[in-house]
Parts: structure tokens; sequence; C-alpha cells
């Protein structure tokens, strides 16, 4: 589809680290995305496209673990929950599998009295929520640019299957 993300960015600190910045505004409420975030079910079906044959688990309690697998592409990653405050922010540790780097995922859902979706507006009473992803510590502008990219298609799919659950 023609959708595309609302901001992205790869940035670096004063440490060196990179982080991946992501924002996307979808029209659905904020339970409902927190939901799609923190269901290993919903997280699966959006997170890579259906090709990948995506299975996830998700423990969203602090501490909790999380994972994301794809058989076909013998890709996944896997984490804790380090801060869960629903339906507002998610935050979590990540390492993709067979590699030692571990980096940090934030997520952070805003419920928007007015907010730009798809082209247009959608008021906040209908449901409009902006996305934030921030992907911290990556060795290199590179790897953060990676997952600028990846975010953004992650993101894309998400609007998309909210998007089809409106309108059914």
């Amino acid at each position: 589809m023609g959708e595309h993300s609302d901001a992205t960015g790869a940035q670096s600190d004063a440490t060196g680290e990179h982080s991946a910045r992501v924002t996307k505004a979808v029209a659905a409420e904020r339970p409902l995305v927190w939901e799609a975030f923190t269901s290993a079910d919903a997280l699966a079906s959006w997170f890579w496209p259906p090709r990948f044959a995506t299975t996830a688990t998700m423990d969203a309690r602090e501490g909790g673990a999380w994972s994301i697998r794809s058989a076909p592409t013998a890709m996944g990653a896997s984490g804790t929950v380090v801060r869960a405050v629903e339906p507002e922010r998610l935050e979590l540790s990540w390492r993709w599998d067979g590699e030692a780097e571990e980096t940090r995922v934030a997520v952070t859902l805003a419920q928007d009295a007015l907010a730009e979706v798809d082209g247009g507006t959608a008021d906040g009473a209908a449901g409009a929520t902006t996305i934030t992803v921030v992907h911290d510590g990556f060795a290199s502008e590179e790897a953060a640019a990676d997952h600028v990219e990846g975010w953004s298609d992650c993101l894309d799919r998400l609007a998309a299957r909210l998007d089809s659950q409106r309108t059914v």
C-alpha cells in the first residue's frame, strides 16, 4: 500500500551509540495498539510479512520474556520486558538470534486529539494513536539505518492490519 511512516531517522549520541527512531500515526485507539504489541498472536500477525510464518511469545509484564521468530528465514530476536506502562510505553531488551549485541527498544503510544493518518486526519475521539519506536544501542550508523527501514515496514504492516480490523 502507499502508506509510509511519518518520521524516521538514524541518530548517534555522545557515547557513539546509534539509534533508530520511527513515528507513525494510526487510526486506532491506544488500547488496541497496545494489544498489537503485547499479545503474542497479534504481534506475530503483523511484525514480519506473512511469508515469514512468524511466531511470537510475549509476557508483557516487567521482567517477562518475549521472542519473535521466522522458521523459513531462520531469523529471530528475543529479550525481556524492561518496563510496561499500559497502554503508554513498552521497553524491551532486544537481541537478534546468533548475535552478542543487545540493544533496547522503547515503544511509546500517544492518543492524539487530531492526527494525520493516511494522508487525511483522524479525530482522537475516533481513535488516532501516534506510535514512536526508538531502537537504540547500535554500534554503527548502518545498523541503525537498517532498523529504521525495518521498523518503518513493521509499522506500515501494523497500520494496515489495524485498518482492516476497523473496516470489518
